[in-house]
């Protein structure tokens, strides 16, 4: 059985995001979203590198540094910290996966892309909708965003401690992280260390049943959410 502390690796082959329908309705089963009050649309910018990746990421680049995205990100004018959870779309979208309409699923999924491209759960749950829709070279981009944005995140720790805690870049990536790792959030706190501002979360596997603790760096979306209050 795997310790107490272990975070298993996924293959997304076997993933096959199956955890599939079962698992991403009991994630987001009877949780309120907080939907927008008009945000922004994205800006238009001159060729920011922000930009530039974004355009590699889009044509599926082999080569894109996803590490390297992310940060760019953050850095733009157009960065959200909370990555999809305030945008119009996906709290709709999550129901429209619930009535296995799919269909509007997309369409909600390309109302929130619109405004943040960088969100993780927007391309998750586009991949099961497209994939339920037959739409297999828009499961293909999703997918590719969504593998890429895990690997960015499991590269940068374990999560095992404050130390070695997982930067994640947006409330989106922290969520959708947690939910295609199979994880049940039993508990959550900010705790405050020399390094930054983590987000402990004690988690339950909902394959194994193991209950352990991960920690996340959430010191970039902590600092663009005072800049911005």
């Amino acid at each position: 059985m795997c310790s107490v502390m272990c975070v298993k690796s996924v293959s997304w082959v076997r993933l096959g995001f199956a955890l599939g329908v079962s698992l991403l309705l009991a994630a987001c089963s009877g949780q309120q979203v907080e939907q927008s009050t008009g945000a922004p649309p994205l800006r238009e910018q001159t060729q920011s590198e922000y930009r530039m990746l974004l355009d590699e990421a889009r044509q599926l680049s082999f080569t894109l540094d996803f590490d390297r995205l992310r940060m760019a990100y953050v850095k733009s004018s157009e960065y959200n910290p909370y990555g999809g959870m305030k945008l119009d779309g996906l709290p709709e979208a999550y129901s429209s996966v619930e009535q296995a309409d799919f269909t509007d699923c997309l369409r909600n999924v390309d109302k929130v892309l619109a405004y943040n491209y960088m969100s993780l759960e927007a391309h998750m749950i586009g991949v099961l909708c497209s994939g339920q829709a037959g739409e297999l070279d828009r499961e293909d981009l999703h997918r590719y965003m969504v593998e890429g944005l895990m690997t960015s995140i499991e590269n940068s720790g374990d999560g095992k401690s404050q130390a070695s805690a997982f930067q994640t870049i947006s409330t989106s990536e922290l969520r959708g992280y947690i939910r295609l790792k199979g994880l049940q959030v039993l508990d959550q706190s900010i705790v405050y260390g020399k390094q930054g501002i983590y987000d402990k979360m004690q988690v339950r596997d909902l394959e194994s049943g193991e209950e352990y603790p991960l920690f996340f760096n959430v010191s970039q979306q902590f600092v663009r959410s005072s800049m911005d209050n």
